[in-house]
């Protein structure tokens, strides 16, 4: 559920952060390889992602909600046994930000189904995350250094995604009832949107200033 570059998080700079981005400028640490227990962590959240919403769909609330929590949290440790053990791994790079992707995914198309959450939602979701990882794919093959980094109302929308996903998994095993949480779900889902809305025109201006870059470092070479 994270953003498109994971090395912001993990620790490893992938390449320097065009304007409007965050950090960048380190040289790469070693590589600790794919065998390492923050990758473990990370793999089993991808494991989670379609056992929650086979949970959710079966009519299994209770677990549903039960693993996707420990799914969600497998999001914070993955990156902090990296930090903590410096286990920097390209692997996990590539990894990590499939697993939180999966998870969004799985949750949101059940979640829409049931008619639980707006469709609206998750296709601006799903469709910044498509338009993040086609871009990086591009750059990548194209020989440019991808220069999505996380950003804040990224990070701020991952947060408010899983609040809002707890929220409605909350009032489906009845922990509070739904009219109850109602305003705090629609809340939750406004401000998720906002900040999925910003992180859009944050990631669309570091590809631009990237490609124009690339376009005025390619006039000088011919220039030369």
């Amino acid at each position: 559920m994270g953003d498109v570059e994971p090395g912001a998080r993990r620790g490893e700079e992938v390449a320097p952060a065009a304007a409007g981005g965050e950090g960048g400028g380190d040289p790469r640490p070693p590589d600790a390889g794919p065998y390492t227990f923050a990758n473990a962590i990370t793999a089993l959240r991808l494991l989670l992602a379609p056992l929650v919403m086979l949970l959710y769909v079966r009519g299994n609330l209770p677990w549903a909600l039960g693993v996707y929590a420990v799914a969600a949290l497998t999001d914070v440790l993955d990156g902090l046994a990296a930090r903590l053990l410096d286990e920097h791994s390209r692997f996990g790079e590539i990894l990590d930000p499939i697993a939180d992707k999966l998870l969004a995914f799985c949750i949101l198309v059940a979640l829409v189904a049931a008619g639980r959450l707006p469709a609206w939602l998750a296709a601006l979701i799903i469709g910044r995350d498509v338009a993040l990882v086609a871009a990086a794919t591009a750059m990548k093959w194209s020989g440019r250094p991808v220069p999505i980094k996380p950003t804040r109302a990224g990070k701020y929308a991952t947060a408010m995604l899983v609040a809002l996903v707890l929220l409605v998994l909350a009032g489906d095993v009845g922990a509070a009832s739904r009219p109850a949480l109602a305003p705090w779900v629609a809340a939750a889902g406004l401000l998720v949107a906002a900040c999925v809305t910003v992180s859009w025109a944050q990631y669309g201006r570091m590809l631009v200033v990237e490609l124009g870059r690339g376009r005025s470092t390619g006039r000088l070479a011919r220039d030369r």
